[in-house]
């Protein structure tokens, strides 16, 4: 007969859950700085696509009375605060470019903050929903735009 194989009890801790302990710590880090972020962003875009549908669903009474588009910009405002928007500088806007397009928009400076004791980093946002239809009497369309700047402008124009 075969003598029985004895195995060396494995130790609790060893390099795999090391690492995946420290995998754990800074997946967590890392949501705790950018989810906020992207949250703020996402509700932010979410506020201008309300405003954009209760203007176009009565663009004709909004685009006749200025009183109307400055209560409705005031409800944007007051819309974008209660979701995170508290920059005392940040910009908004409803322009109406013609009958038939019309953009709303804020740019503001968000926070990214990093805790321990390092400096907070600031990230600016330029969101936009630009609404354009083909005539009177027809349906609207509506898309997104991020005006972010991903890096330093670019002085160079290429011609193809």
């Amino acid at each position: 007969m075969t003598e029985p194989v004895k195995y060396k009890k494995p130790r609790t801790f060893n390099l795999v859950v090391i690492l995946l302990i420290a995998g754990a710590v800074v997946g967590s880090y890392l949501i705790y700085v950018f989810v906020p972020l992207s949250m703020r962003k996402s509700e932010a875009t979410r506020v201008l696509d309300e405003t954009s549908s209760t203007f176009t669903g009565a663009a004709s009474r909004h685009l006749a009375d200025k009183d109307v588009r400055k209560k409705l910009k005031r409800d944007m405002v007051s819309g974008l605060q209660s979701v995170g928007v508290d920059d005392p500088n940040a910009e908004y806007w409803i322009e109406v470019d013609s009958d038939d397009e019309v953009r709303f928009g804020v740019l503001y400076s968000d926070w990214m903050h990093f805790g321990f004791g390092i400096e907070s980093k600031e990230v600016v946002r330029e969101l936009e929903m630009f609404c354009s239809r083909p005539g009177r009497g027809s349906g609207w369309s509506c898309e997104t735009r991020d005006l972010t700047l991903d890096g330093p402008p670019q002085d160079e124009i290429v011609d193809r």
